[in-house]
């Protein structure tokens, strides 16, 4: 089997502080992996490194952008390892990852990893990322883009001030990627279970009202419950529970981290410092 490390350089052709911190991930993730699997089946301990190598491509990728960026310093990138609960928090994200062959978690993880670099070790990014790392391990796709249709229903507003036909094609830009998904209750009782939401069922939430306060109370809710989104999100809202549910700063984090991967956008942890 060829070097791992060389595999990860040349699948992100990677360089910089960003290819001397996967080699030293590598390093101490090996050790990590081969501890952790150390009684199970000699395939399972491959395909456990073959997951860890994935996160870790795409990881050096996301680093390589950041010192590109200059977001962070070579020095931040330089030196993360070197502090106790960074070096925890890589460890749990390269643990969650080699249980999986999920390009999805690998990316969410990684984004996790990322993220952590750019925060201050008291930060609530810092505190809730190894919280989070569990969480997106226990979870599955489904329950993921819950997280991710619950942020953007719940919590992220526009940057503009739009009329009430903008606000409408916005939601639809939002909530499109969301379309058609089937959620159960035991999908909340889980996730609730993983602290990623709250889920009290004598409490409800006017679906009318909370779209209505995320545009400064601009919106056609006559014309909206007709549309094919809005026939949507009101089955989902009143028939699937989600009217009766939060989401906690694990919830956040990740159902932002997931509408990013699904949209295809980049949304700055601000507030999380």
């Amino acid at each position: 089997m060829p070097d791992p490390v060389s595999w990860i350089a040349l699948g992100a052709a990677i360089g910089g502080a960003a290819g001397k911190f996967v080699e030293r991930a590598w390093d101490s993730g090996e050790k990590w992996i081969s501890s952790y699997f150390a009684n199970h089946h000699e395939k399972a301990k491959a395909r456990a490194k073959e997951n860890t190598i994935s996160f870790l491509n795409d990881l050096a990728m996301r680093i390589e952008s950041l010192e590109e960026s200059k977001r962070v310093t070579v020095e931040q990138i330089s030196s993360a390892q070197e502090h106790p609960d960074f070096s925890v928090a890589l460890q749990k994200a390269m643990i969650s990852a080699s249980q999986t062959e999920s390009k999805e978690k690998h990316q969410l993880l990684s984004r996790l990893v990322t993220e952590r670099i750019k925060a201050t070790p008291e930060s609530l990014i810092a505190l809730a990322s190894k919280l989070a790392c569990d969480a997106i391990s226990y979870t599955n796709s489904n329950q993921l883009k819950t997280l991710g249709l619950l942020i953007n229903l719940l919590y992220v507003i526009s940057d503009q001030d739009l009329t009430e036909e903008q606000y409408i094609e916005w939601l639809q830009l939002r909530i499109n990627p969301f379309m058609g998904l089937q959620i159960r209750v035991i999908d909340l009782d889980h996730l609730e279970s993983l602290s990623c939401l709250n889920f009290i069922p004598s409490i409800t939430h006017d679906l009318k009202k909370t779209l209505a306060e995320k545009n400064k109370g601009k919106f056609n809710y006559a014309i909206f419950k007709v549309t094919p989104l809005g026939k949507f999100l009101t089955d989902i809202w009143e028939n699937q529970h989600l009217r009766s549910t939060t989401l906690t700063s694990i919830g956040k984090i990740i159902g932002v981290m997931v509408t990013d991967q699904i949209a295809g956008t980049a949304t700055k942890m601000d507030g999380w410092e």
